[in-house]
């Protein structure tokens, strides 16, 4: 797209800059006839998984946390994402050579449009989500009551729907600043393989999905405030939060460990502490890993959000430049880490919380978890059977994936709010 008097991002005239724009080219030139195949594969494991989260977070002992009911939307948004995804994908890209029907009729344009809009927003919504979330379990972590507020489904479940209704009425722009317009320089002819089907010099128009003249004129303005909006409101802002809410939780954390530690001393000195070293090794050890696996979703988070949310930014000042060089070469790049995103969330909640090992067991192989052949052994393993009677005693409202006392808020990652246009 073209935007008068727009600011340009390259300076064509340098070498340098050449190399850099051969150099994308050729990168996409290798990666783009794998992504169709990669995305198709990531799209069923997600979808796939992630109804296994739903299904693992609505038992009678996850459901009644809010951290837990705010787990189940994202997966939910990651479901309506990847399922978007998907029929994209395997239209547009896998079955473009191969299929006897035109790729690019009006009513796939229709679809493609209602995708991006949709991929928007349900991305956004669980981003936002994330921050919610990591909010919630900051403040249960505050406030020192098990029934606060906070730790309530219905308070969880009220602010999931305002997230979602904000987003949305924000994606609205997103959806009138394109159009669906004719393709003026050729039409769509079948195949030799497949002119048996349709009559001899058969054509039909072509369609494409473009900027809307009213969202281009006065130098794009329009087009580039809904792209300022996505930017900072739906990337730059809640990454800002997130990171905040992230160092907040780590650093309750290594609090609660310096205080264990404290109180594992004055035990120590106690001759009638027994077991006194080897509670501090496993207290040890359960905070280190827990806070290398915090560090590790922050990392994934930052990955694939803020490169995106720093795009978006260059877009509305760079508009032609970033569409004509930046997406079009990165844009599927883009979206192999947003479907990544989306995906590894159950993996991470099963390395990272045991409760939820447990409770996925129960409903994979419910047989034998009540005979406790999988279930007992897998908790008592790691904290005995005291501490598994313990936990099955623990009120309701602490019954979230991070049951372990001293995990953090999962789920930093989130999918991508800008789709390539």
């Amino acid at each position: 797209m073209e935007c008068p008097n727009d600011t340009p991002l390259f300076d064509l005239r340098k070498n340098s800059t050449q190399n850099f724009l051969n150099a994308l080219s050729d990168f996409r030139s290798l990666y783009a006839p794998i992504h169709g195949v990669v995305c198709v594969g990531l799209c069923v494991f997600g979808i796939l998984t992630n109804i296994v989260h739903v299904i693992v977070l609505s038992r009678p002992s996850m459901r009644n946390s809010a951290v837990n009911c705010v787990l189940t939307a994202v997966a939910v948004c990651d479901i309506g994402t990847m399922a978007s995804y998907l029929i994209y994908i395997v239209h547009f890209v896998l079955q473009r050579e191969v299929t006897c029907s035109p790729t690019f009729t009006h009513g796939w344009m229709l679809f493609l449009l209602w995708h991006v809009a949709l991929s928007i927003t349900l991305h956004t919504t669980s981003l936002w989500l994330a921050v919610a979330m990591a909010f919630i379990r900051r403040m249960t972590l505050r406030v020192a009551r098990l029934n606060s507020s906070w730790q309530r489904p219905k308070f969880a479940w009220k602010l999931c729907i305002l997230i979602y209704v904000c987003v949305f009425i924000m994606c609205i722009p997103s959806v009138f600043v394109h159009e669906i317009s004719l393709y003026p320089e050729g039409v769509w002819q079948p195949a030799q393989r497949c002119s048996q089907f349709y009559p001899a010099n058969y054509t039909q128009p072509i369609y494409t999905f473009t900027v809307s003249k009213e969202a281009t004129a006065n130098n794009c303005s329009l087009f580039k405030l809904n792209i300022w909006m996505i930017g900072i409101v739906f990337k730059v802002i809640p990454c800002i939060l997130l990171m905040i809410l992230s160092f907040g939780l780590v650093n309750k954390i290594r609090q609660a460990e310096r205080h264990r530690r404290k109180l594992t001393n004055v035990s120590l000195n106690n001759p009638n502490s027994v077991d006194g070293t080897s509670h501090t090794k496993k207290k040890s050890y359960k905070s280190d890993r827990t806070t290398a696996m915090l560090v590790v979703i922050l990392a994934v988070f930052l990955v694939t959000e803020l490169p995106q949310g720093v795009i978006s930014i260059l877009c509305a000042i760079y508009t032609a430049d970033v569409h004509k060089y930046l997406y079009f070469h990165l844009g599927d790049i883009l979206d192999l880490l947003s479907l990544l995103n989306s995906s590894v969330n159950f993996v991470l909640y099963c390395v990272m919380s045991s409760r939820y090992r447990q409770t996925f067991w129960m409903v994979v192989l419910p047989a034998a978890a009540h005979s406790g052949k999988i279930v007992y052994r897998r908790i008592s393993s790691r904290f005995g059977e005291r501490a598994y009677n313990q936990s099955r005693n623990t009120h309701d409202t602490n019954n979230f994936v991070t049951k372990d006392h001293i995990d953090p808020m999962l789920l930093m990652t989130r999918w991508h709010g800008t789709a390539p246009l």
